[in-house]
């Protein structure tokens, strides 16, 4: 019959060393230099309530959204509880359509479908306001 020996010396400490170095992986991954975004976005002159505008990075890297409020207002956020954007060139997507509440677009297909609109982002604080044209094609 097999008696279990207990932990002695220097065997004591490697489980202690492994679950650390575990816990080591575990944390975020490393995020790339981000910049906050915000601004305002208007259409035909008047404040533009509930679009989602949507940052996506020339080079490689994650889409940052806003949406905006009742003022047109909006800032962008990387992840959920990170605001900002990749610093870097983006194509820009601003959509009125709505899967979660029906709402239907508003805009013209050169602001979200075939988007020809654009931005910079730089390191630090960045203002990017839009005024956008229901006549546009």
């Amino acid at each position: 019959m097999n008696i279990p020996q207990p932990v002695t010396g220097m065997h004591r400490g490697i489980p202690v060393a492994i679950v650390a170095l575990t816990m080591l992986g575990c944390g975020r991954s490393p995020q790339p230099p981000l910049g906050r975004v915000r601004g305002t976005i208007t259409l035909d002159g008047v404040a533009l309530a509930n679009a989602t505008v949507l940052f996506t990075p020339a080079g490689a890297g994650r889409t940052s959204q806003g949406t905006t409020d009742a003022g047109g207002h909006y800032e962008l956020s990387y992840l959920r509880d990170i605001r900002g954007a990749n610093v870097d060139r983006h194509a820009v997507r601003i959509t009125t359509a709505s899967d979660e509440n029906g709402a239907q677009e508003l805009l013209p297909p050169r602001y979200h479908a075939h988007s020809e609109l654009e931005a910079r982002v730089s390191a630090g604080r960045n203002v990017c306001n839009f005024e956008l044209r229901s006549d546009a094609r």
